[in-house]
């Protein structure tokens, strides 16, 4: 160890690739450098002993490779994509080159180990919640093992309070809270049951209140709930639920909130109501595909078994709240005619905010298993865009038909349309929640918008940004908040969609369905229900 007080721990995230979500095309105009803290890395911080000392670099907002004098340097993977793999392995290779002990851990290490174990001196596989201070114990003995696996899962009454204190939260645009962990449901794609299991998970609803608190100190005005299924355990939600609604009516300027969940919420009057009085202004259902065939297929009982999905989607809207949603094209049961199909669903939902993936088979996954007995998983290669080979179309016609579909649902005349649809199915919500505190900070944000939406050459932007603001101002003035924010977003979505989306990906080869693929290209975050 270096000569100091005490020992310490480097925890870093690697740089994920630009995806949906990320906003990275949009951070200029925003004032953040990027939407979402390391929620995985500030709660294994938590657990640390006082007697460590502990630092976080996070590679989205900032460099990561610079000399350390930490003792430990602790990498957490998230993704099973090409260029976040290549962040790990760089970041890895540095460290130990510098004399370091890296440890690696997080869905990387869960879903694909082989990948790992060369990397580094230590692997974690699991929650690590438990393993961490045992490698620590075991650290200063001079006896640690090379591989912790946590097999059980955690008692999240035992999860740590995460260490908000060690990153700067202004460089975010939102904080985060993970209060559940696993979902009852069994989509076959789906890598959250393999890391999480079936069985709803929850932490003390004072300890989530905490956490809350303590966003609203670092000066976050909006939070996200990182659950993969917020809803799955409904009596816990309900209560705290009527916790946030407490905690904001003490407020001058209310918290807003988002999260994931699953579409079944739209049979529960009780639990809208709840949401909306509590200030959950977004939330974003997996949907997958408007084919009851495709949803049925893929084990989507949730919503296979939701008569109307378009009725369901207005019904939660109807609550006061902006509804997104995560498609899925590339299913057994697809043909070349679902991309019109998803078009036209899209639309009719009013989804604002929409991710469009080919389907992918990941490692531990029932999909993985049965594409592997089938012979139909493909070989990776960096551009490959699905580890699947469709049955009823070509990979080239699958991803050629995505490539149009995701143009046409971000086209300035499809996003409008949208966001007013979900306006309208509000029925004259009033957004009471909305006391934004005004500041440096908004005011910049703002400049920035006008900066990339009135002050520019493009013509068609500019019509864009007046026609979506008159036309949000018809239907509710009251929503000019939301309708800035979405616009700000817009600008990452169309951007994004531009530089990743319009390209041929890399073709098949005679031999790719008789070969094994190595990690599938996961290039979006994954989405819940």
């Amino acid at each position: 160890m270096t000569a100091r007080s005490k020992p310490k721990v480097l925890f870093i995230t690697p740089k994920l690739p630009p995806c949906i979500w990320g906003l990275e095309y949009a951070v200029s105009y925003t004032g953040f450098k990027y939407l979402s803290p390391p929620i995985g890395i500030i709660t294994l911080a938590g657990i640390i002993s006082p007697d460590y000392e502990v630092e976080l670099r996070d590679e989205n907002v900032g460099d990561v490779i610079y000399p350390t004098d930490a003792d430990i340097v602790g990498i957490s993977g998230q993704l099973l994509h090409f260029y976040h793999l290549d962040r790990v392995t760089a970041i890895a290779n540095y460290f130990r080159a510098a004399g370091k002990t890296v440890c690696i851990g997080g869905p990387v290490a869960n879903l694909n180990p082989d990948f790992c174990r060369p990397l580094c001196d230590v692997l974690f596989e699991g929650e690590g919640e438990y393993t961490w201070p045992q490698f620590l114990k075991d650290y200063e003995s001079g006896e640690h093992k090379d591989h912790y696996q946590q097999i059980e899962k955690i008692d999240m009454c035992k999860a740590p309070m995460p260490r908000i204190d060690l990153i700067r939260a202004s460089d975010y645009g939102q904080g985060m809270i993970q209060t559940t962990r696993g979902c009852p449901f069994t989509c076959e794609f789906c890598d959250i049951i393999v890391m999480y299991g079936r069985k709803v998970r929850a932490k003390p609803i004072e300890r989530v209140m905490q956490e809350v608190q303590a966003w609203a100190d670092a000066g976050q005005d909006h939070i996200m709930f990182s659950d993969d299924n917020f809803v799955g355990n409904r009596p816990y939600v309900k209560q705290l639920l009527r916790e946030i609604i407490t905690f904001n009516n003490q407020r001058k300027h209310p918290l807003s909130f988002s999260t994931q969940a699953s579409i079944d919420m739209a049979k529960d009057p009780e639990l809208l109501a709840l949401l909306r009085d509590a200030n959950f202004k977004a939330i974003f259902i997996g949907v997958e595909s408007p084919r009851k065939a495709s949803l049925q297929e893929t084990l989507k009982v949730q919503n296979w078994h939701t008569h109307d999905l378009v009725e369901a989607i207005r019904t939660i809207q109807s609550y006061g709240i902006f509804v997104g949603g995560g498609m899925i094209v590339g299913f057994d049961n697809d043909d070349k005619d679902i991309f019109q199909e998803q078009y036209e669903f899209l639309q009719a939902s009013g989804f604002v905010f929409v991710q469009v993936t080919l389907l992918q088979a990941m490692p531990k996954t029932p999909l993985w298993d049965r594409m592997k007995a089938a012979g139909r998983l493909l070989d990776y290669r960096e551009g490959l865009a699905s580890n699947v080979l469709p049955l009823n179309m070509t990979h080239e016609e699958l991803v050629s038909g995505c490539t149009k579909l995701l143009r046409d649902v971000y086209s300035y005349e499809a996003f409008t349309e949208r966001y007013l649809t979900n306006l309208r199915n509000m029925n004259g919500y009033k957004f009471p929640n909305d006391r934004p505190k005004r500041s440096l900070k908004s005011i910049l944000r703002c400049a920035g918008l006008l900066r990339y939406y009135v002050l520019t050459k493009d013509k068609e932007r500019r019509k864009f940004f007046f026609n979506f603001i008159r036309e949000s101002n018809k239907i509710e003035p009251k929503a000019w908040k939301w309708a800035l924010r979405f616009l700000a977003h817009y600008i990452h979505y169309r951007e994004y969609i531009y530089r990743h989306c319009f390209v041929l990906f890399a073709p098949l080869v005679a031999d790719d369905a008789e070969t094994e693929m190595a990690p599938a290209p996961k290039a979006e975050l994954r989405h819940a229900g």
